[in-house]
């Protein structure tokens, strides 16, 4: 018997987080919602591919999208060993799907530290760890992130900037990396690994951020164009990956640099890698 699909459902997403507001809301501006998010296009993915999960679910995708990559450093990769993935986000969605592609297989227990709009996605949940970066963290979620931080089997790849990739300086980048990821390397006793993913959306993706920025809206209207880069923008590319060395955990411990220092060190190292 084929798997039921849980098909992408915006109107009761709306539904769901702010029944308050749903009654106020015109059904067209529901309607041109579901058009920019290409809700009809991932629910055929998702038809497509109703029987994948994890990382084969996210090989299907590369597959129906027709993308490809470019990987140089797999060599680097420690057949034994804890780790920390951490890599730029200049994609915002698939840059985490392509990296469960990549490792999904390589690691039974990879998991990718993502926005909790993510999780409708749901043949990739077992692969997510959920946040929330628009409002308080639900305990059920800080409970699973502790849970695989301990875990002796479990590779985590975390993007520390926390948020899409921008237009800064002349270039597209991220902005600053969050201490947190210095925290649980030392903590946790783990490697890292850093990384580069060469890509980018849409200019138009980053002409709107910036607008938002300029008017100071707090709300990250990207949010809402992100299943649109991944259906449109990322379909018929071909990504360039680097993978560096791990990075021994004690490197950290090192009082020399405070852990928001490190941290941007660590952002330095995962750029260094785009030269390669």
């Amino acid at each position: 018997m084929s798997r039921p699909v849980k098909y992408i459902d915006l109107d009761a997403v709306v539904r769901k987080k702010v029944p308050q507001y749903y009654p106020k809301v015109p059904k067209w501006l529901i309607r041109f919602a579901e058009w920019l998010i290409c809700q009809k296009e991932m629910n055929r993915t998702l038809e497509i591919l109703r029987e994948a999960e994890g990382p084969d679910f996210a090989e299907g995708m590369c597959r129906v999208l027709h993308v490809r990559y470019d990987i140089k450093g797999m060599e680097n990769l420690p057949e034994q060993g804890r780790f920390i993935f951490v890599s730029n986000h200049p994609l915002g969605a698939f840059d985490g799907i392509s990296y469960i592609n990549i490792f999904g297989h390589r690691y039974p227990k990879f998991k990718v530290i993502v926005n909790d709009i993510l999780m409708y996605i749901e043949p990739l949940q077992p692969n997510f760890l959920p946040v929330n970066t628009l409002g308080k963290q639900k305990r059920e979620d800080m409970l699973a992130i502790d849970a695989a931080y301990e875990d002796e089997e479990t590779q985590i790849l975390t993007f520390p900037a926390g948020f899409c990739s921008r237009f800064m300086g002349g270039r597209i980048q991220d902005i600053e990396w969050k201490k947190s990821v210095i925290t649980q390397a030392v903590e946790s006793r783990r490697d890292v690994v850093p990384m580069y993913f060469k890509g980018r959306n849409s200019l138009f993706f980053y002409g709107l951020e910036w607008f938002r920025r300029v008017l100071g809206m707090k709300f990250n209207i990207g949010l809402i164009l992100l299943p649109r880069q991944m259906m449109k923008t990322a379909r018929n590319k071909t990504f360039g990956i680097t993978i560096g060395k791990p990075i021994p955990w004690q490197t950290f411990t090192d009082k020399s640099k405070t852990p928001t220092e490190w941290a941007q060190w660590l952002r330095q190292q995962s750029y260094n890698l785009s030269t390669n």
